[in-house]
């Protein structure tokens, strides 16, 4: 799939007196307004940019390559992410194992399992992930602000560095001030500005260096800082151990913003690609939901609950184990995906029934909005589960009818 030109800024302004009804969900996305300069946009199982890209990209797959320069903001959502060549502004990046090895001019913004940054970086990185390694080839020119369940810092940070973990490890430098929140924090490394260091263990190794002050705490009491403290002193403080304790729900809290970070910004990129390929069939789908909401409703339940009956039928006849297995992962792709396609037709809905003239990416950000409130619904106990369900079956009998009257319209009359 080739990148497609959607013009160099398309601005979205959006007012309550265009949006009556809307102004809750204005306020849910109103963030998202500096990411509005749209540019280009792909989508497919395997992505590489092989040729130097002159404006912002948004890349979503299972496997993402960055091999050539891109000026401008790159912002990505897939399964592996590689980056081998230079980005001129920010990197925003949500994925399984994210690998950077390409210049990164500006901020690097990440959630994920994995992160390596092998590279320099302009300015900061803020990151939350499974496993962040800072190799001893990286420089970080500007701060550090990560909480990971291990986090390896072997490179460089020209700022400060602000993190928490389950395991942490410094063997590189660290400019300016540093705060270490962790299960096992060991350094090994070199930190000139001043230190608090709140952890169940504390290790400091042969080659460590501070040149500053050092305020912790550590549940094993206090620790040898043996020959690293230079014209610096180290002091234990008892008042820290609150910290500790709060620690528990500060990577709680990080775990959840790597959550919702992911989870935006790859809706984002999927409702892209949907309001793309199937812009039509939602525009038509809706005037279902407006003529017989219960019809609608009727079609989804029965493909809600038909379509895992007819997975066991298939399972049961040995030579219809793959179609099984197909309609599997189809119904379960479906689920997962659900409440996107629903708040794509309710966006559309609401453009038809306002009698509005919303464009391409209006549609996607209102879109974006409805599904946040969506899954923020789900998470309200039982009653979040049956509205969300109940909405996804209205959203997909809506479909299912257009799809049937669509295949029957073209059968010949006879």
């Amino acid at each position: 799939m080739s990148f497609c030109n959607r013009g160099c800024i398309h601005t979205l302004i959006v007012t309550t007196k265009t949006l009556p009804d809307m102004k809750t969900i204005v306020v849910v996305f109103a963030f998202l307004l500096p990411i509005l300069t749209l540019a280009q946009f792909q989508a497919e199982e395997e992505v590489t940019v092989s040729e130097e890209q002159n404006d912002d990209i948004y890349l979503t797959g299972g496997k993402v390559k960055i091999n050539a320069k891109v000026v401008g903001d790159v912002v990505t959502a897939g399964g592996d992410i590689t980056l081998k060549d230079s980005i001129s502004q920010d990197l925003i990046a949500a994925g399984g194992e994210i690998m950077i090895k390409g210049y990164v001019a500006d901020d690097i913004r990440t959630a994920g399992g994995s992160l390596t940054i092998d590279t320099e970086v302009g300015d900061d990185v803020v990151a939350a992930g499974g496993e962040i390694i800072i190799t001893d080839e990286a420089i970080i020119r500007g701060n550090l602000i990560s909480c990971s369940g291990n986090l390896d810092i072997d490179g460089e940070i020209k700022g400060m560095a602000k993190v928490c973990g389950g395991n942490v490890t410094v063997n590189g430098k660290i400019a300016k001030e540093a705060t270490f929140y962790g299960g096992k924090v060991v350094l090994n490394g070199e930190i000139r500005g001043a230190s608090k260091i709140v952890a169940e263990t504390i290790e400091i190794g042969d080659n460590a260096k501070f040149y500053a002050d050092v305020e912790y705490w550590a549940e094993d009491g206090e620790v040898d800082f043996k020959n690293s403290l230079i014209n610096a002193t180290a002091s234990f403080n008892e008042d820290l151990a609150r910290e500790e304790h709060q620690f528990s729900w500060g990577f709680f809290g990080a775990a959840a913003l790597s959550f919702w970070m992911f989870y935006i910004l790859s809706a984002f990129l999927v409702l892209l690609l949907f309001n793309a390929l199937f812009k039509n069939w939602f525009s038509k789908a809706v005037a279902f939901l407006d003529k017989d909401i219960f019809k609608s409703l009727g079609y989804g339940i029965a493909y809600l609950i038909g379509i895992p009956l007819l997975i066991i039928v298939t399972c049961i006849i040995i030579i219809g184990i793959p179609i099984g297995l197909f309609l599997t992962t189809l119904y379960l792709f479906s689920l997962l995906f659900g409440h996107l396609v629903v708040a794509l037709l309710i966006t559309h809905y609401l453009n038809s029934r306002n009698e509005k003239s919303w464009n391409f990416w209006t549609i996607v950000f209102l879109a974006l909005a409805i599904a946040i409130v969506i899954r923020l619904i789900t998470f309200i106990p039982i009653l979040g589960g049956i509205i969300s369900l109940l909405i996804i079956a209205m959203g997909y009998g809506a479909l299912a009818i257009t799809i049937v009257q669509h295949r029957a319209s073209l059968k010949p009359s006879s």
